[in-house]
């Protein structure tokens, strides 16, 4: 098994990076839910590296504050020996998500952080809500393209909580 980053080497990293605290805060959500979905999908039969998903997800932001994000934040990790994090790292601003047969853990990374919004679970229409609200109006596509990846993010949604016999919502409420 490869070796996995920490919670603790998570924070050093953030030391080291200079991560400001609000990043810090949307790592960790992102990191509760992409865990809670993963753990409730494992009780009903899945196999997802939950080590890999709680890394990946804490780390997935470090290098938030430079331009490239993802490549930065996945060079840091690749540095340190965690690659396979890294790979989830390089690719969570633009990944495809899997159809629900062959989810994996960078799946359940994207899920977490399209489902969060600064550092709270607030679903997917509110969170798409807000990138629409900051994605540059003056490219063509972008807005069809965020529009897109809503609607097959919201039928892989309905299909996890057709899988676990419950609301994805229901996870998340107090």
């Amino acid at each position: 098994m490869n070796r996995r980053i920490s919670r603790e080497e998570c924070e050093q990293l953030y030391i080291e990076n200079n991560t400001p605290a609000h990043v810090i805060r949307h790592c960790k959500a992102v990191c509760m839910v992409a865990l809670t979905i993963a753990e409730k999908m494992n009780e009903h039969g899945s196999c997802f590296d939950l080590a890999l998903i709680e890394g990946a997800a804490l780390a997935h932001d470090v290098a938030r504050v430079d331009e490239d994000h993802g490549s930065v934040g996945a060079r840091i990790l690749e540095e340190h020996g965690y690659h396979d994090e890294a790979e989830i790292v390089k690719v969570h601003m633009m990944y495809n998500l899997n159809e629900f047969e062959n989810l994996n853990e960078t799946d359940m990374v994207c899920l977490g952080d399209r489902l969060v919004k600064e550092d709270r679970y607030v679903g997917l229409d509110e969170r798409i809500k807000y990138i629409l609200d900051k994605a540059p109006q003056y490219i063509p596509g972008v807005r069809e393209h965020i529009l897109e990846t809503r609607e097959k993010t919201r039928v892989l949604l309905d299909r996890i909580s057709e899988y676990i016999g419950q609301s994805i919502e229901s996870l998340f409420e107090e």
